[in-house]
């Protein structure tokens, strides 16, 4: 493991005051959340699966270098590591849901079961949704929201967040596209690479761990995502180095270390035919624009 840890801010379950002892579930109001974490702008990561319904409420919500309006009836959609921030024209109202994968293998024995939902599964998905108003999710939130207040037993709560997650994949489905929802192998890639990109960036890697060959694993990406998998890979590796300039001080010499490049030199070459700049370049540019 490098000695070099990430600058950029992680919040875990045990960083809000008003979660309970276990620290691995929260289900609350938007506007009962402290408020260093309703007005929080500074870009930070979280290490749980989180879902934020807005009833009301105007800002904006960054999200790995994309922002999007924060409006009436939003839900976004924020999965382990991603780096975000938001700030708000006037105080939110809706409801948080912050689940760390610990909960669902304690509940289910199945860790893997928060990635089987769409919102939460592929580095492609989609980040936010717009429905129309849902006075039964509106109500199933509140129920849960009030069970987790009340220290309900946690299969209580995973039945109810379970309910909540469901009906809002149906919704999201109607957004995306089913080649996406539905295809098992890009999905367990997705998966593995989460979990590797750091120390495997061979495709073979992923494609042996599939039992695929290489050839079939780029045939299925080429088919569902429109680019082969070494450029998934690539894309993956290049969010990191991006998210590390852009939000941590760290030098090119520690994002060297901590992302397992063997020299300056090979990193710089990396993300320069990636991006066209330099890593300087880069967070320079960035930075000049925020």
């Amino acid at each position: 493991m490098s000695r070099f840890k990430p600058k950029v801010p992680v919040l875990h379950l045990s960083d809000l005051s008003l979660a309970r002892e276990e620290k691995i579930f929260y289900a609350g109001r938007l506007e009962d959340l402290p408020p260093s974490f309703t007005e929080y702008d500074s870009s930070h990561r979280h290490s749980y699966f989180a879902i934020f319904f807005f009833l009301k409420g105007k800002g904006t919500h960054s999200i790995d270098f994309q922002k999007f309006e924060i409006e009436r009836n939003s839900l976004f959609f924020l999965k382990p590591g991603q780096v975000h921030s938001w700030t708000f024209h006037n105080k939110p109202e809706g409801f948080a849901l912050k689940i760390s994968p610990e909960f669902y293998s304690e509940i289910s024995d199945r860790t893997g079961e928060l990635r089987s939902f769409p919102f939460f599964s592929f580095s492609q998905s989609y980040p936010k949704i717009v429905l129309k108003p849902d006075p039964r999710l509106v109500s199933d939130f509140l129920r849960l929201s009030q069970e987790f207040e009340e220290g309900s037993e946690p299969k209580i709560l995973f039945f109810l967040s379970q309910l909540i997650l469901l009906q809002i994949k149906k919704e999201y489905e109607k957004f995306s596209d089913p080649l996406l929802t539905d295809n098992g192998p890009v999905s367990e890639f997705q998966i593995l690479l989460e979990k590797h990109f750091i120390q495997e960036r061979a495709t073979s890697f992923y494609s042996r761990r599939l039992g695929l060959s290489p050839s079939a694993l780029n045939r299925i990406c080429q088919s569902v995502l429109g680019k082969s998998a070494k450029s998934i890979v690539h894309d993956r590796v290049l969010l990191e180095i991006k998210r590390l300039l852009l939000h941590s001080e760290m030098s090119i010499t520690q994002i060297c270390r901590e992302l397992c490049f063997s020299d300056n030199a090979y990193l710089s070459r990396y993300f320069k035919v990636q991006t066209g700049l330099s890593p300087e370049q880069f967070r320079d540019l960035k930075r000049k624009a925020q």
